[in-house]
Parts: structure tokens; sequence; C-alpha cells
């Protein structure tokens, strides 16, 4: 009889699913931005104000905030095209 031979291990098959989970959860997010901004009593900028404030929420209970902010000020460049 033939060996089995595994060709991803255990810890790739784990991010791959963290990674689709991610993505899930960016796709969900997308949704609620996207049909607010589609209202228009809702300012663009209030969103942003919203989601800053829960972003903040959520890196306060992480220990690299200061890593973590350089990241997510990096990351929010790109996207706004500002460099």
């Amino acid at each position: 009889m033939g060996k089995v031979i595994e060709f991803k291990s255990r810890e790739v098959k784990r991010e791959e699913l963290v990674t689709q989970k991610l993505v899930k959860m960016a796709d969900e997010i997308d949704q609620v931005l996207l049909r607010h901004l589609s209202d228009k009593d809702i300012d663009p900028r209030e969103l942003v104000g919203v989601l800053s404030h829960r972003l903040g929420t959520l890196m306060n209970h992480l220990e690299e905030k200061a890593e973590l902010y350089y990241v997510c000020q990096k990351v929010m460049k790109k996207q706004a095209q500002l460099d």
C-alpha cells in the first residue's frame, strides 16, 4: 500500500481558513458601508468617524498599538490615494 502524502500542513490549512473568514468579514463590512453611503442623510465623513472610533476601540484591546497604528496609517494613505 502507498503512503498518503499530505501536501498542506495543518498551519497552512488554518491560515487559508482564517483568510477566507477575514475576506467574508471584509465583504460584509463593505456591504454595510455601501448601503449607508447611498443614504443621502449620512455624510461620508461621518462614516469615516464611526469607523475610526470602532478601529480605535478594537486597537485599545491590543498590545501592539504603535505598530498597528503605523500599518493602519500606511494602508489608509494608500487606499485614499494620498501618496
